[in-house]
C-alpha cells in the first residue's frame, strides 16, 4: 500500500498507524469460536479507516453453489436467512465464483449488477444501503466467500479502499477457513453420532422385537395346547368311543360336526392374530376396519369405533412391510384402548398434510394413568414398530377428550421406497 493510497483512502493516517490496526485486528479475531463473533470484532477494529453502517462476511458451504452470511451493525434479511442461499441469487455471485476480483459501487440501488431475475438484494434495498464494497476471502488460491462493507450515504468508497478491504480479507482468510472447516467436521461428527444413535435404536428395537415375538410364539402355542389341541383330543376321545358303538346316532355326529367347526374357528383366530391375512385380500383400509369389528365383537360393553381415510386410498398402495407395522401399531393401540383405558369411543384416521402421511389412533378412556407393565411395553413395541419403518411416534392426551392420541407420521417418500435397510431380516421383527 503507497503513502499516497493511504491517504486518500483511509484520511492520511500514517502506515504505522494502519499496521497497528491490522495487528489489533489480528490479535481480536484470534480468540473467536464463531463466525458472528469474528465478524463483530473485525467491524469494532476496521471502523478506523474502513467507514461502514453495514458489514458481512458469506461464506461458501460444503453443499454445491450455496452460501450463507454472518453481519455486524445492521442486520438484515441477507443474515437471517435460515438456510444457505444458492450463489446464483447472490448480488455479489462474480466474486463467490472468481470472475470479479472487486466489486465497488456508489449506489447499489442503481447499479443493474445488483437487478437481475431472482437476485436476492432486496434485504439491501429495504436497508437502504447504498455504497458497497466488495472483496472476495481467499486460500491457496481458491475463493471461499467474500467481506462486503456498505453505507446508507452514496459514494462513500473509493478505488483505495479496495486495496485496504483486500488486506482485511486477506488477513480473515486464514481465520475464517479454519472456522468453516471446524464448523463442518463438528457437523460430520454429529451426523455420525446420529447415525450411530439410529443404528443403536433399531439394534435395541430389534431385540425388544425379537423378545416381544418369542413371548408371542409362546402364546400362541398355549393358545393352541388349551385350546384347540384340548378340543381335538376330546373330539378324538369322543370319536374312538363312536367306532366302538354299533349305530351311531345322528345327533352324536351333529354335535362333533359343531364341535369340529369351533375348534376351526379357533384355529384361525389363532393364525389371524399371528399375521392379518386381510391385508393381503383386501389392503389395509378393510383390514384397519376388520381389526376394529374384531376388537369389539367380543366385548360385553358397547364401544363405538370409526375408521376415517382423508387420502384417498393412499394406504391400499404402502408397502406390504409399511401396511404391517401400521396394523400392529393399530392392532396394540386398539387393544391398550379398551383393555388398558376402558374407552368407549375408539377412532383410526389415516390422513396425509405437507409431504407427510399421518396414522393417529384416538379414544375417549382413562387416559395415560396405568402403570400396567404390560401396557408400558405395548407402548414400547409401538415405538419401536414406528423406528424401524423411519416413522415418528409420540403418544399425547387427546385433545377434545380425557383419553389418548396415539399418532405415527412418516414422509410420503417412504410409500415407494423402503426405509428399511435391511427389509429381509426386520420383515420377521414387523410381521410379529
Amino acid at each position: 500500500m503507497t503513502d499516497e493510497s493511504t491517504k486518500t483512502g483511509a484520511s492520511a493516517i500514517s502506515a504505522e498507524a494502519m499496521l497497528q490496526r491490522f495487528l489489533l485486528i489480528s490479535r481480536a479475531v484470534a480468540g473467536q469460536l464463531d463466525f458472528q463473533s469474528l465478524i463483530q470484532k473485525v467491524s469494532e477494529e476496521v471502523g478506523f479507516f474502513l467507514p461502514h453502517d453495514h458489514i458481512d462476511v458469506c461464506i461458501l458451504t460444503g453443499e454445491r453453489d450455496m452460501h450463507v452470511a454472518y453481519e455486524a451493525r445492521l442486520h438484515t434479511g441477507w443474515g437471517e436467512a435460515p438456510e444457505p442461499v444458492p450463489v446464483s441469487f447472490s448480488p455479489i455471485r462474480s466474486i463467490l465464483r472468481g470472475e470479479e476480483e472487486f466489486i465497488l459501487t456508489a449506489d447499489a440501488q442503481l447499479d443493474e449488477r445488483f437487478h437481475f431475475d431472482g437476485a436476492f438484494s432486496d434485504p439491501i434495498f429495504d436497508a437502504r444501503l447504498r455504497s458497497r464494497l466488495h472483496v472476495p476471502l481467499q486460500v491457496e488460491g481458491k475463493v471461499i466467500g467474500a467481506l462486503s462493507y456498505s453505507c446508507h450515504a452514496r459514494g462513500i468508497y473509493e478505488d483505495s479502499h479496495v486495496t485496504i478491504a483486500q488486506y482485511v480479507a486477506d488477513l480473515l482468510s486464514s481465520y475464517i477457513h479454519a472456522l468453516n472447516q471446524g464448523e463442518r467436521a463438528r457437523k460430520a461428527a454429529i451426523r455420525q453420532a446420529e447415525i450411530h444413535a439410529h443404528a443403536e435404536g433399531l439394534r435395541a428395537g430389534a431385540l425388544r422385537l425379537t423378545e416381544a415375538l418369542e413371548q408371542e410364539r409362546q402364546r400362541i402355542g398355549m393358545d393352541l395346547h388349551d385350546q384347540t389341541l384340548a378340543d381335538l383330543t376330546r373330539l378324538n376321545h369322543e370319536l374312538r368311543r363312536l367306532r366302538q358303538s354299533p349305530k351311531i346316532p345322528g345327533e352324536a355326529l351333529n354335535s362333533l360336526t359343531d364341535r369340529l367347526e369351533g375348534c376351526l374357528q379357533e384355529l384361525r383366530s389363532i393364525i389371524e392374530d399371528a399375521r392379518p391375512s386381510v391385508l393381503k385380500l383386501f389392503g389395509f383400509e378393510e383390514g384397519i376396519e376388520a381389526l376394529l369389528e374384531r376388537a369389539i365383537a367380543s366385548q360385553a360393553r358397547p364401544i363405538t369405533v370409526k375408521f376415517s381415510d382423508e387420502t384417498g386410498g393412499t394406504g391400499n398402495s404402502l408397502q406390504e412391510t409399511l401396511q404391517i407395522a401400521l396394523f400392529r401399531i393399530t392392532q396394540e393401540a386398539v387393544n391398550n384402548a379398551i383393555k388398558h383405558a376402558d374407552a368407549s369411543r375408539i377412532s383410526v384416521c389415516l390422513s396425509q398434510a405437507d409431504g407427510l402421511l399421518c396414522l393417529s389412533i384416538t379414544d375417549n378412556g382413562l387416559g395415560l394413568v396405568s402403570d400396567d407393565t404390560d401396557h408400558l411395553g405395548g407402548i414400547e413395541n409401538m415405538r419401536t414398530r414406528a423406528t424401524l419403518i423411519s416413522a415418528e411416534f409420540s403418544i399425547e392426551p387427546a385433545e377434545k377428550s380425557s383419553g389418548t392420541c396415539v399418532r405415527v407420521m412418516m414422509p410420503v417418500t417412504n410409500l415407494t421406497k423402503c426405509p428399511i435397510t435391511e427389509p429381509e431380516r426386520n420383515n420377521a421383527y414387523l410381521d410379529s
